[in-house]
């Protein structure tokens, strides 16, 4: 029998050549495979700051064009908001002038005076100055008894009569009193 030697077609069956070579394949594969996904990864990531940044700017924009155009608008809303913020300081030290200057017309109406009112002012602290004309020096008289009566004085907390004045050119008679009304609640 003749044997033939084949040059071309050798075998190697060394196990451990093939193991190391198909352990290397797989790990350039798991390698090339994990730096794909990594570059898809770094890539969305990308695409969704650099589209979200993109929004962002438009919203800044938009909000800098509205700013530029209401910018009257703006300064009319500081206004309203600094004027409304006196009237509530106002508000809290308002001395209710009006309910005084009413309480005051209702002491007078029996006597007959409420219309003779001249000046009225009030302070923040219910300090009240008032002054009644009247043509007469007698009607003067019956003014000043009217108010030295206890059903007119358990009104105020406090009335003195401040002054009592004749007008030279015209015969009239200023009563100026000053005291403090009981408040009504």
């Amino acid at each position: 029998m003749k044997r033939r030697i084949n040059l071309f077609s050798q075998r190697i069956d060394n196990q451990t050549a093939k193991r190391y070579l198909r352990t290397s394949q797989r790990v350039t594969y798991g390698v090339l495979l994990f730096g794909v996904i990594a570059l898809m990864a770094l890539f969305g990531t990308y695409i969704y700051l650099s589209n979200n940044l993109a929004e962002l700017n438009t919203k800044k924009n938009t909000y800098e064009r509205y700013i530029l155009t209401n910018k009257s608008f703006n300064q009319d809303i500081k206004n309203f908001v600094q004027k409304f913020s006196l009237l509530k300081t106002y508000i809290k030290t308002d001395a209710n002038g009006y309910r005084y200057y009413r309480d005051l017309i209702a002491i007078l109406e029996p006597a007959g005076i409420a219309d003779n009112i001249d000046t009225f002012s009030i302070d923040n602290n219910q300090d009240l100055d008032y002054s009644i004309k009247v043509l007469t020096y007698e009607e003067g008289i019956q003014v000043l008894d009217f108010f030295e009566r206890p059903d007119v004085l358990d009104h105020f907390n406090s009335l003195t009569l401040e002054s009592f004045n004749i007008t030279q050119n015209e015969a009239e008679y200023t009563l100026t009193f000053n005291g403090i009304m009981k408040s009504r609640k």
